[in-house]
C-alpha cells in the first residue's frame, strides 16, 4: 500500500489555508481542471465538516477528520467494473496537517492509497500519475493563496 509524502510552506494563515481546503465546492476558483480532477463535484455540506460526503469524478468519499485549522482527513473510493465485469477498485485516502510557522503554515499532505483488481496491475503507473497531480494541487493551492494574501 504506497503512501506518497507531500509538503510545502505556504505563505498564509492555517486557517486560511484550511478554510480553503474545506472549500470543496469552490476549489475550481484555483484549480484548474486536470485529467484526476475535473471540479463537477456532488456534496452534502460546505465547507465541510466530519461526515460531510461527496461525488467527485467517480469517486465517493467522506470527510472524516475536520479539526480546524490543524487536520483535515478524506478517505474516497471507487469500485469500478471495466467492460462490466472487470474489478478496477481504489482506495484513496488523503490527510492535511497543517502547523503555524510564522505568519505561515507548513502544510503536509499524506496520500495512502491501495490498488484492487487490475489497477493493481497499473499501480506503479498510477503512483507516478497520481503524485504528479498532487504536486500540482499543493503548487495551485500555495500559489492561490499567495495571490490573495
Amino acid at each position: 500500500m504506497p503512501v506518497l509524502h507531500f509538503t510545502s510552506a505556504i505563505n498564509a494563515p492555517p486557517q486560511a489555508v484550511f478554510d480553503r481546503l474545506a472549500d470543496f465546492a469552490h476549489y475550481d476558483q484555483w484549480l484548474p481542471p486536470s485529467n484526476l480532477f475535473k471540479s463537477a463535484m456532488e456534496i452534502t455540506d460546505n465547507p465541510v465538516r466530519h461526515g460531510t460526503t461527496y461525488v467527485d469524478n467517480g469517486l465517493r468519499g467522506e470527510v472524516t477528520v475536520c479539526q480546524p485549522p490543524h487536520n483535515l482527513t478524506f478517505h474516497q473510493v471507487t469500485h469500478l467494473k471495466l467492460a462490466g465485469f472487470i474489478p478496477a477498485n481504489l482506495d484513496i485516502t488523503i490527510a492535511y496537517q497543517l502547523k503555524a510557522d510564522g505568519a505561515g503554515t507548513n502544510l503536509i499532505r499524506d496520500v495512502t492509497l491501495q490498488f484492487g483488481g487490475i489497477l493493481k496491475l497499473l499501480q506503479s503507473r498510477l503512483v507516478s500519475n497520481i503524485a504528479a497531480e498532487n504536486q500540482r494541487i499543493l503548487a495551485a493551492l500555495k500559489t492561490g493563496l499567495e495571490k490573495s494574501a
